[in-house]
């Protein structure tokens, strides 16, 4: 297990896409937590014990003219004559570029030991799942925490270790040549920002949140790390206590239980899959497994399994349909059009009557405007309050300079996602601000 998951930890370094989806596969959270402990002392003693020391803690001894002063102003407030004031201090300097309000947010001060397993389970990971349900998810924070906090912990703690683990060793090779806290703070800033961009590939895999939005939700969340620097200066000392610590586990054993199930269900499901595509004939365990790969857009793997399902039955349409949707995203638009071909060869109604829509999209990024019409149209005779659908023929219609037609078009694509159920209008709530774009300019032109 040990060697396993050092291999996953250190190939998000230079093949994270498909390491971060393994990790959800296979990796284990205790490994990553231990590691994540041992390297937060490691990269404090290399790395951030320097900005600690010349920025946030900086020693200082009192002048005379301030001994003197403090002598005084404790003979007035009536202390004897024998008392021993203080000879030092510690002063906060600005930080480079952002000054000393930087320090409302970020704390260089020795961690514990567990205080970065703590700070990301507690904090930092249902703060970011709190994030993602309140900016669009279908699901509630709820189920979300339920379903995907394990998995997404996991990867977490992982992608801190590999955000940080160059950078600690970076610093321990430096030391001997006399690093500079600069230096140091350069290496501290590069490593949040490899964090955030891991952890950002980790949300898009594991929710299918796109780049932008992943980054910002991962900026944003970043916010509970202000908030454990100075939490857990307060509350440090109760949270290591071992009496303390055994009295919360056994009162919330049954939710840990249940939180720490969803990862195991990941893996025991992708397993299962694996296990099933040894017998030859099993076209579907292949097209399952590609829509996992997919869905954390994993696309070369995706195309791996549903070309595999495709040639053991050349009739399994919904491998076609995928491996049509992918080439259209990818821009691959002829390699989309021969799959979508299949599918209609095989079932014009399939994926109920998606095929057409997807079909038309492809004529259309693809310019063929007349092309594109024909499937549109009868896409939307048999869907017609779809508001992708709607709005893609609302483009054909305006390429084709039937403004008219297309305009009413883009009114029903909108008209569409205002009576869509709360749990769909989240999903589709994109087509209604395109097709609202598309009416402002035209009433502008």
């Amino acid at each position: 297990m040990i060697w396993e998951n050092t291999k996953l930890l250190l190939g998000l370094l230079y093949r994270p896409v498909s390491s971060m989806g393994r990790i959800v596969d296979e990796g284990h959270w205790l490994y990553a937590a231990v590691v994540v402990a041992a390297l937060s002392m490691v990269f404090h003693t290399t790395v951030t014990s320097l900005i600690y020391n010349n920025y946030e803690a900086v020693y200082r001894e009192f002048t005379p003219a301030e001994q003197a002063r403090a002598r005084a102003v404790a003979e007035e407030a009536g202390y004897e004559e024998d008392l021993q004031l203080p000879t030092h201090t510690y002063d906060q300097y600005p930080l480079p570029l952002v000054g000393q309000r930087a320090w409302w947010f970020v704390s260089f001060s020795a961690p514990g030991f567990f205080s970065a397993v703590l700070g990301m389970a507690i904090l930092y990971i249902p703060f970011l799942i709190l994030l993602v349900a309140m900016a669009g998810a279908n699901l509630s924070f709820g189920v979300l925490l339920r379903r995907d906090y394990g998995p997404l912990l996991t990867c977490g703690l992982m992608a801190w270790a590999a955000a940080h683990l160059p950078f600690a060793l970076a610093g321990l090779g430096l030391a001997p040549l006399g690093l500079s806290e600069k230096t140091a703070l350069g290496l501290w800033a590069v490593s949040a920002i490899c964090f955030g961009l891991l952890m950002a590939l980790g949300l898009r895999m594991l929710l299918g949140i796109n780049y932008t939005k992943a980054i910002l939700l991962v900026s944003v969340a970043a916010i509970s790390f202000s908030i454990q620097a100075k939490l857990f200066a307060t509350v440090s000392p109760l949270l290591f206590s071992p009496c303390l610590l055994i009295y919360a586990y056994g009162t919330v054993r049954g939710g840990i239980g249940n939180i720490g199930s969803s990862l195991r269900q990941r893996q025991g499901f992708r397993r299962s899959m694996e296990a099933a595509t040894i017998n030859p004939r099993d076209a579907n365990a292949h097209y399952q497994l590609g829509l996992i790969y997919q869905y954390r857009r994993q696309y070369a793997e995706a195309i791996s399994r549903f070309e595999k399902a495709v040639q053991i039955d050349h009739e399994e349409t919904d491998a076609h349909f995928q491996l049509g949707r992918i080439a259209r995203e990818q821009g691959r638009l002829q390699d989309a059009i021969n799959h979508f071909g299949v599918v209609l060869e095989q079932d014009d109604k399939h994926a109920h009557s998606e095929i057409w829509r997807e079909v038309g999209a492809t004529y259309l990024a693809a310019s063929m405007f007349s092309d594109a019409k024909e499937p549109l149209e009868k896409f939307i005779e048999r869907r017609a309050y779809d508001p992708e659908g709607l709005y893609h023929y609302g483009k054909t219609l305006e390429h084709l300079e039937q403004r008219d037609e297309a305009r009413e078009v883009f009114a029903r694509c909108v008209e569409a996602v205002k009576t869509l159920p709360s749990y769909h209008y989240r999903e589709q709530r994109k087509w209604d601000k395109l097709a609202r774009d598309r009416l402002s300019a035209r009433q502008t032109a």
